[in-house]
C-alpha cells in the first residue's frame, strides 16, 4: 500500500480540527441549550405547580371558614335576616332597661365588600339611636357586641342631654348573609354563650359609668362679691341665640318625616316637618347619608336636616345647634336635591 502523502496528510488533518470544532462550538451548545431550555421549563410548571395547589388549599380553608361564619349568621336571607336583628336588637334594648320607644332601629344598605362578587357576600346593618342612662347604654353595647352571631357594633358616639342626667347614643349594629355557595360547616359549634350584666367581663366596664365623662372641668367658685348697695334695675334677658336651639332627632314614620328642635332656654321641644321655617329658610328635606361632621371630620355624622335660603341650600347634624349651620357645596348635595336645580 502507498504511503499517503504529505499533502493528504494535512488535508485529513485539518478536516479532522475543523469537525472538532464545529461540534465543539455549535452542535454541543445547541444540544446543551435545548436541555437546559427544558430544565428551566420543568422548574416553572413546578413552581406554577405548587403556587395552584397553596391557592387551592387556601381556598378550600377559606371556604370551611365562610361556611362556619355562615352557620352564625342570624338568616339565610336578607329579608329575614334583616327582622331578626331588628327582633334582636329590641330584646336586648328591653334587657339592658332601656325604654323600647326611646330607640330607632333603622335598616341600612353598606356598600358591597371588596373581593366578593355577585351576592355572595351581602353586609346588612341597622343604624340605631336612642337615650337612657350611661349604665344602661354601656350594658346595651356589651350585650351587643358579645353576642354569639357574626355580627359587630361600629361608629359608636355619645353626647350629653342637655338639663338631664341621660346620655345619648349612636351607634351601627352590622352583620353579614353568606350565600350557600360555600356550603354547610360540616363541623359542630360550641354552644352559644349568652352575655350577661351580671359578668366578670361585664365589670370591666364599670369604671366608665363611674366618671362624669361629660362634665367640663369646673374651677373653685370665687367668694361672693360684697353685696352692692346700688338700686337694682329690672333687665329683660336678652333673646336665646342659634346656639340654643339643638337638633336632637330626625326621624321617619310611614313615610313622614319629622325635625325634633331641643331649646335649651326654655328647657323645651319643638316638631318640625317639611316646609316649615327653620334657621331663617325653609325645610326641605332630611338626609340620612353617612357624611363627615364639618368640624370634627374624623367623625361621622349620620343624619342631618337642610333648609333652603333663597337660592343655596344649609345642613345643620343631628346633635348640633342652629350656630353650626354650613352651606352645601354641590358635591355636598343629595340626587334629590340636583334633580330640583336641573
Amino acid at each position: 500500500m502507498a504511503k499517503p502523502s504529505l499533502k493528504t496528510i494535512l488535508l485529513a488533518t485539518t478536516c479532522f480540527i475543523a469537525a472538532g470544532i464545529l461540534v465543539n462550538k455549535a452542535i454541543i451548545p445547541w444540544m446543551i441549550n435545548d436541555v437546559k431550555k427544558l430544565e428551566l421549563a420543568t422548574a416553572n410548571r413546578k413552581k406554577q405547580i405548587n403556587t395552584l395547589t397553596s391557592l387551592k388549599r387556601n381556598s378550600d380553608l377559606s371556604q370551611k371558614r365562610l361556611a362556619k361564619f355562615r352557620s352564625l349568621g342570624f338568616a339565610k336571607t336578607k329579608k329575614e335576616a334583616t327582622a331578626k336583628m331588628g327582633e334582636l336588637l329590641t330584646n336586648i334594648i328591653k334587657q339592658s332597661g332601656l325604654n323600647e320607644t326611646e330607640f330607632s332601629r333603622r335598616p341600612y344598605d353598606l356598600k358591597p365588600i371588596v373581593g366578593f362578587s355577585g351576592n355572595h357576600v351581602i353586609t346588612i346593618a341597622h343604624i340605631v339611636s336612642g337615650t337612657g342612662s350611661t349604665k344602661k347604654i354601656i350594658d346595651l353595647l356589651f350585650l351587643l357586641q358579645n353576642d354569639p352571631h357574626i355580627q359587630r357594633v361600629e361608629n359608636i358616639s355619645l353626647s350629653p342631654i342637655s338639663g338631664t342626667t341621660n346620655v345619648r347614643v349612636n351607634f351601627q349594629f352590622i352583620s353579614l348573609l353568606i350565600n350557600s355557595k360555600y356550603g354547610d360547616y360540616k363541623g359542630t359549634n360550641s354552644p352559644p354563650i349568652n352575655p350577661s350584666i351580671k359578668s366578670e367581663a361585664r365589670d370591666l366596664y364599670a369604671g366608665i359609668t363611674k366618671r362624669a365623662l361629660f362634665l367640663p372641668y369646673q374651677k373653685k367658685p370665687p367668694a361672693p362679691p360684697t353685696p352692692s348697695k346700688k338700686p337694682k334695675t329690672n333687665r329683660t334677658p336678652p333673646p336665646p341665640g342659634p346656639e340654643s336651639y339643638k337638633v336632637v332627632s330626625l326621624s321617619q314614620w310611614k313615610g313622614k318625616q319629622e325635625v325634633m328642635i331641643y331649646n335649651t332656654a326654655k328647657n323645651e321641644t319643638k316638631s318640625y316637618k317639611l316646609g316649615d321655617s327653620l334657621a331663617g329658610g325653609t325645610i326641605v328635606m332630611i338626609d340620612y347619608r353617612q357624611m363627615p361632621f364639618p368640624k370634627k371630620p374624623e367623625l361621622l355624622s349620620q343624619s342631618r336636616v337642610i333648609v333652603s335660603i333663597k337660592t343655596d341650600y344649609w345642613a345643620i347634624e343631628r346633635g348640633n345647634t342652629m350656630a353650626d349651620i354650613y352651606k352645601l357645596t354641590p358635591e355636598q348635595l343629595p340626587e334629590k336635591l340636583i334633580e330640583k336645580q336641573l
